[in-house]
Parts: C-alpha cells; sequence; structure tokens
C-alpha cells in the first residue's frame, strides 16, 4: 500500500547549489482508481556546454513558463493512470526526464525530479469491488484436511 515518497535530504542537498536557479513546482492529481496524490517536482537550470559566464540564472518569466509545463506534465502522467502505474512511473524517474525534454525550449534544466509524493485521498473502501476482484473464494482451492498422529 502505498503512502508516500519523498527525497532523502542528503540527495536533496547535493543537487543545491549556487550559480544556477532553483524552480519548484507542486499540484494536485486524481488518478484513474480515485487517489489524490500532491506531486512535488523540483529542477535546475543547466549550463551550456560552450558557456563562459560563471552563472546560468533564468529569468522569472522563463520561470513561470517552466513551472506551468512541469504542471502540465505532472496532471496528464499521472492523471491516465493508476496509482500503481504512477508508482512504477516514479521509480525510474519518468516524470523529471519528460520534464526536461519539454522545457529544453524555455531554458536548459538539469535534476529534475519529483521531491516528493503525498496521498491525500484514498478512495472509499468498496467491500463488493474487493470481492469482485478476488473472486468468491469457492474455487475449489480449499486446502488439505490436516491428518493429526497421535
Amino acid at each position: 500500500d502505498f503512502h508516500g515518497l519523498s527525497l532523502t535530504r542528503d540527495k536533496e542537498c547535493s543537487l543545491i547549489r549556487k550559480w544556477q536557479t532553483l524552480i519548484e513546482a507542486h499540484t494536485d492529481v486524481k488518478t484513474t482508481d480515485g487517489y489524490l496524490v500532491r506531486l512535488f517536482v523540483i529542477a535546475f537550470t543547466k549550463k551550456r556546454p560552450d558557456q563562459v559566464k560563471t552563472n546560468c540564472y533564468a529569468q522569472s518569466a522563463q520561470i513561470r513558463k517552466i513551472r506551468k509545463k512541469m504542471v502540465d506534465i505532472m496532471t496528464n502522467e499521472a492523471g491516465k493512470v493508476l496509482l500503481r502505474e504512477l508508482v512504477k512511473k516514479l521509480i525510474p524517474e519518468v516524470i523529471g526526464k519528460e520534464i526536461e525534454k519539454q522545457t529544453q525550449g524555455i531554458y536548459p534544466l538539469t535534476n529534475a525530479m519529483v521531491r516528493k509524493v503525498k496521498v491525500l485521498k484514498k478512495p472509499k473502501f468498496d467491500i463488493t469491488k474487493l470481492m469482485e476482484v478476488h473472486g468468491e473464494g469457492d474455487d475449489g482451492d480449499a486446502g488439505v484436511a490436516m491428518v493429526v498422529e497421535e
């Protein structure tokens, strides 16, 4: 049962450096199976290979565009799948790679990743749905009678 996910403190601290812009975004997404999750994403600006200037700061308008794009990507990726598939997407960092790819035209980003996931609301527990998934239980798999030796 998935309750949430977050980056460790040492990983977050290793990413944060001077001379670059840190861009964060968050959004609430409802998965197809009824879970309401809040996704937090973090990304950093990247120096170009031939860049001479020491810093790589993004302008505030660029940051706003990137943040909007991040929210769109998060809602698209997480809103169309079950929670189980969302967790499978979080592990190989699919959402972060997609953000890096799609924001390349605004400003090149590096280390875009899902920083934290919170499960805000779980769907109501439905016993009929559970029975539907697991069957009635009368399919001949009852087990073998135990023989007790005295």
